[in-house]
């Protein structure tokens, strides 16, 4: 069993810093872009830039003669079951729902995968994983619980406080 230790690995830690940046950058940018371009042409455009970065990687496999229509079609599924799929889920579900929900949502994914992995592999997340991901999951609850105003005092407006008859 690998536990974490004392030391701290700030090259991790900055990692870490960055995927959250970037996960925060993906929601925030869906929700904008599905709420600008109708239909799913959010995520055609960029399942198109995405295969357009991986031409020099098809160049290659070609070259090397690496490329068979199994190996194509387990391409192309995986393009379409890991990316076409979710993003356009992602996408409508934006359209619905408050982006801060929605993380929430994205931030019980780890639990999710360690189910499956316990269900369908047999492999027992040690206490110190589960409660990395209960720390996760609840971090991101309580920071898209809506806060009440500090100030409760009535509001002025044309010489008269609001609330009041």
């Amino acid at each position: 069993m690998n536990v974490p230790h004392g030391g701290s690995d700030w090259f991790g830690i900055g990692c870490g810093l960055v995927a959250a940046g970037c996960w925060a950058g993906y929601i925030l940018l869906n929700r904008l872009l599905g709420g600008r371009l109708p239909g799913l042409q959010a995520p055609a455009a960029a399942t198109t830039v995405s295969v357009l970065l991986y031409l020099p990687v098809l160049a290659w496999l070609i070259g090397q003669g690496r490329l068979t229509g199994a190996a194509l079609l387990f391409a192309i599924g995986a393009g379409v079951f890991s990316s076409v799929i979710p993003y356009a889920a992602d996408l409508l579900a934006l359209r619905r729902v408050p982006a801060r929900f929605f993380g929430v949502v994205m931030s019980i994914h780890p639990v999710f995968a360690a189910m499956a992995g316990l269900i369908l592999l047999g492999q027992v997340p040690p206490p110190h994983v589960w409660l990395g991901i209960l720390v996760v999951v609840s971090v991101n609850a309580v920071a898209a619980t809506p806060s009440k105003p500090v100030n409760t005092f009535p509001v002025r407006r044309d010489s008269r406080y609001v609330g009041q008859q």
